[in-house]
């Protein structure tokens, strides 16, 4: 990467168009074709059931728990922690489209945040020690100690494997002669600066393994000794912005098309078992960076897995591990399975014995499950201790462990199979066992701090869709009276919505003449874009959206929902990209179709109805508030005005829109 060039933003439509946004979100989750859209697991919260949709035909998606929307660039935006030039970048790799860049200036030089100087700073630094790997001198020791692990240079190539220099400054003064930006090598780690202001490398004289993210920019280093009195055996970048170990898998790079393509993960331990299982055909596998499984663990794989199978040694430390990876799993979405290797074997050394890769799958297929083998261990410990009193504090403590893991909200087909099988081994009723799991889980919620009042899905869903039903006299009646107009809140910004999606969908619409009025008053035919203007909408949002559609159409400019999201999300709009996507996805769902459908026109025209009815009452509402504060009140005047509105409000409730009518029926 130039870091002295930037991206120029004029491509974006072109890298838009070569991206499938199907692909591109199959790539990281699991999708499932339902109806016209792709469903899956939201990535960008903890889902539970899927929630987040794709859209082919608008190559658009999203979710509609936690309202993350978008389109290909918000994707790898929020899902890689990208900014839109690096975005751009990534996406026109992947797509094969040669960049225009131009110079940057010195103040996107100096702009330039922490998270983009470590990338580039890492990139650099594979670079480097690839190259002092091949080099005669300097990677001698490691080509030796490869050749004797006999990795190949393929997976070499593959996982990017290199060699640090037996020097205290060797990264250092490379950095120092090329005139790169230290900043960035300072904040990834890979060198430090002595109290006299000079620096020096972190890894020396090491096997470098670099350690990417999901879709292949380095994101850290581990390094293994050549030297065999130098210490530590490995060393690991520090945390930074862009490396968490405790979130991050090595090898995931290669192994997720593998796991998704099988839709199981298999995890080992260390960097040299990973590329011994690559190497051998095993390529779904993925290694932990020196931490027990974590949930953060669990949350990643289950983008792409349905099972997830341990594999640890023989050892007591691989036993200890496995019971920790299962507490982390019990409760999760994945089906996990723990197995563990004969004695006097890891990973690496058994595919290298002849029938070594047989044995491996074998050893995985017949994988017990988490809950299985965390039951098979307790029996051990309860048979090994023949006391009544011992194995009583056994169970007693391997239940508590299991309420602590959240048993008492596990789904109830998990927990009763746990229940069962408690029951089983400890020779009691499931009906008593789930009795001391529930007191036991009521005690541990005492502690727990109580969630914030507020209102609930539940209740959000069904205020959303309340007043949907007849408006009888007396409500319209108080209404007036009242000057209570929060009822109207909700049907105002679905109209709203409902015109903003019909302007992107019909621009011809913008110029559609309404006629408005009544008997009273007369009907006179209006243009809409001179009915309804950006700052009559009812909220920030709608007036922003609002505001970008009327200034492209007022300009005669083209407007697509695929080139107004890029637009929105290089001007850095995200919460208008949310908007348009929910928009979008909304019409799609009550069958609203697009130019000339009649459908979409009859909706544009109610909303439009609606606007103008609310504006009516409302200025209404003003007059009567101001003669009353004066001590004023032409009753006659005000009983025709009740009458004209009773009437307005009569017409909205036999003429509701298509979209009123579809949430009416799906309520």
């Amino acid at each position: 990467m130039n870091n002295e060039m930037a991206i120029r933003e004029d491509q974006k439509l072109e890298i838009q168009a070569a991206t499938d946004i199907v692909r591109l979100i199959g790539e990281q989750v699991q999708l499932r074709p339902k109806g016209r859209e792709f469903a899956c697991l939201c990535p960008f919260h903890d889902d539970k059931n899927p929630s987040m949709f794709v859209s082919p035909q608008k190559q658009i998606y999203k979710c509609f728990s936690c309202g993350a929307g978008g389109d290909v660039f918000t994707f790898v935006m929020n899902y890689h922690k990208m900014t839109f030039p690096e975005a751009l970048e990534h996406l026109a790799e992947r797509g094969g489209i040669e960049l225009k860049r131009e110079k940057m200036t010195k103040q996107q030089l100096e702009a330039k945040g922490e998270r983009q100087l470590i990338g580039e700073a890492n990139e650099i630094a594979v670079k480097f020690f690839r190259a002092m790997y091949a080099n005669e001198k300097h990677g001698a020791a490691g080509r030796e100690y490869v050749g004797k692990r006999e990795i190949s240079d393929e997976m070499m190539e593959v996982f990017g494997v290199g060699v640090s220099l037996d020097a205290w400054d060797g990264l250092a003064s490379v950095i120092a002669k090329k005139g790169w930006d230290i900043r960035g090598f300072e904040l990834a780690g890979l060198v430090s600066r002595r109290q006299d202001g000079s620096m020096y490398d972190r890894l020396r004289h090491r096997l470098i393994f670099p350690i990417f993210d999901a879709i292949g920019r380095p994101i850290a280093f581990g390094g293994r000794k050549l030297r065999e009195e130098d210490e530590p055996k490995y060393l690991n970048s520090p945390e930074t912005k862009l490396f968490n170990k405790s979130k991050t898998l090595y090898g995931l790079h290669a192994a997720k098309k593998p796991i998704i393509d099988s839709r199981t993960a298999v995890i080992v331990e260390g960097y040299t078992d990973v590329i011994a299982c690559h190497q051998a055909g095993a390529k779904n596998v993925v290694a932990t960076l020196g931490t027990a499984l974590t949930r953060e663990h669990a949350a990643e794989l289950r983008r792409y897995a349905e099972k997830v199978v341990l594999i640890f040694d023989a050892d007591e430390a691989g036993q200890k591990a496995a019971d920790r990876a299962a507490e982390v799993f019990l409760t999760g979405e994945v089906d996990v399975a723990i197995a563990v290797l004969p004695n006097g074997h890891d990973p690496d050394s058994l595919m290298k014995e002849e029938g070594g890769p047989d044995r491996w799958y074998g050893i995985v297929a017949s994988a017990e499950d988490a809950l299985s083998f965390l039951f098979v261990r307790l029996k051990e410990q309860m048979d090994a201790n023949g006391t009544v009193s011992g194995q009583e504090r056994i169970a007693d403590g391997f239940i508590d462990r299991l309420v602590q893991m959240g048993l008492g909200k596990t789904g109830a087909i998990r927990r009763a199979i746990v229940i069962r099988r408690l029951s089983g081994l400890l020779g009691m009723s499931e009906e008593a066992v789930g009795q001391i799991i529930s007191a036991k889980a009521a005690r541990v919620a005492q502690y727990r701090r109580p969630a914030e009042t507020g209102m609930t899905e539940e209740s959000a869903y069904a205020d959303e869709n309340e007043d949907i039903g007849e408006y009888t006299e007396k409500s319209v009646a108080d209404r007036v009276a009242g000057g209570d107009l929060g009822h109207k809140l909700k049907s105002v910004r679905e109209a709203e919505r409902q015109i903003l999606g019909s302007l992107i969908r019909d621009h011809g619409l913008f110029h559609e003449t309404l006629q408005i009025g009544g008997e009273e008053e007369g009907v006179r035919e209006v243009v809409f874009d001179e009915a309804l203007l950006p700052a009559e909408m009812s909220n920030d949002e709608h007036r922003q959206l609002y505001q970008v559609i009327y200034d492209k159409l007022s300009e005669g400019l083209e407007l697509h929902v695929t080139s107004l999201i890029a637009d929105l999300v290089s001007e850095g709009c995200e919460g208008l990209v949310r908007l348009v996507t929910e928009i979008e996805m909304e019409l799609d769902r009550f069958g609203v179709g697009e130019v000339g459908d009649e459908g979409l026109k009859d909706m544009f025209h109610e909303a439009v109805k609606k606007i103008l009815i609310t504006r009516r009452e409302k200025e209404y509402e003003e007059q009567r508030r101001s003669l009353q504060g004066r001590g004023v009140m032409d009753l006659e005047s005000a009983e025709d005005k009740l009458r004209l509105m009773k009437e307005l409000v009569e017409n909205r409730r036999m003429n509701p829109s298509p979209m009123r009518i579809a949430r009416f029926r799906r309520g």
